[in-house]
């Protein structure tokens, strides 16, 4: 069986660590994990967390051209992954940036996480082209900006997208009462709404029985993901 998380964990990380037991963001969550069980050993998925900001981007026309996001991750992903990065502005900016593409460039398989649906379809998406990363905080911050294959018009169909990851190693949520920001043309006449993932007691028992190490169920993710409908004039 083909894990595409076992292909990503090297990229998270600057070192070439075991390929054996890691998901999508790799052996720093693993070790964030570690540390995180000594203070709560329950054993439940998740095991990271990301908090989320989405922007939807629209052409002169008003046309929707792309989803630009913000990823905060958590303090312990954070601190793992950034432990050996140079306190130097010039050479901190450099390492942040060269993480940020190696892990988008591995990402891009499975879309950056990212499901657009136009209609109910599944829309293509293109390649990241636009990004950057910093720590804020102490946390590891990265914006990036998923275009769509072709422009959408929301005057004639509806678009929603989600941000998940597949096997739910990794909780991606927008902070309570964010809202889902709009630039480009024609911003003024479209509106985004956040729906909260309502899973049913069965799924939240079975993410809350699952070892980090069990197997991946690529289909978990979706049923804790938040679904944002966008809506234009």
């Amino acid at each position: 069986m083909n894990h595409p998380e076992r292909r990503l964990e090297s990229s998270l990380n600057a070192q070439h660590l075991s390929a054996t037991v890691l998901r999508y963001l790799g052996y720093a969550i693993l070790i964030a994990s570690a540390l995180l069980c000594m203070l709560n050993p329950a054993i439940s998925h998740p095991h990271s967390w990301i908090d989320l900001r989405s922007t939807v981007v629209l052409d002169g026309n008003g046309q929707v051209i792309a989803i630009e996001q913000e990823w905060l991750f958590d303090d312990f992903y954070s601190i793992f992954v950034t432990e050996d990065v140079s306190q130097t502005a010039a050479d901190q900016k450099k390492a942040l940036t060269d993480l940020a593409e190696t892990n988008l460039n591995n990402l891009r398989e499975y879309d950056y996480f990212t499901e657009v649906r136009i209609g109910g379809a599944k829309a293509k998406l293109d390649v990241v082209r636009e990004f950057e990363s910093e720590l804020r905080n102490g946390r590891l911050w990265m914006r990036f900006v998923v275009p769509l294959a072709e422009p959408v018009d929301l005057s004639a169909k509806l678009l929603s997208f989600a941000v998940y990851d597949p096997t739910y190693y990794v909780e991606i949520l927008h902070l309570e009462g964010d809202v889902v920001a709009f630039k480009g043309g024609g911003v003024a006449q479209c509106t985004g709404q956040v729906i909260r993932p309502k899973p049913s007691f069965e799924m939240v028992s079975l993410a809350q029985a699952l070892d980090r190490d069990a197997e991946p169920d690529n289909t978990l993710g979706r049923m804790f993901a938040e679904q944002v409908e966008v809506s234009c004039r």
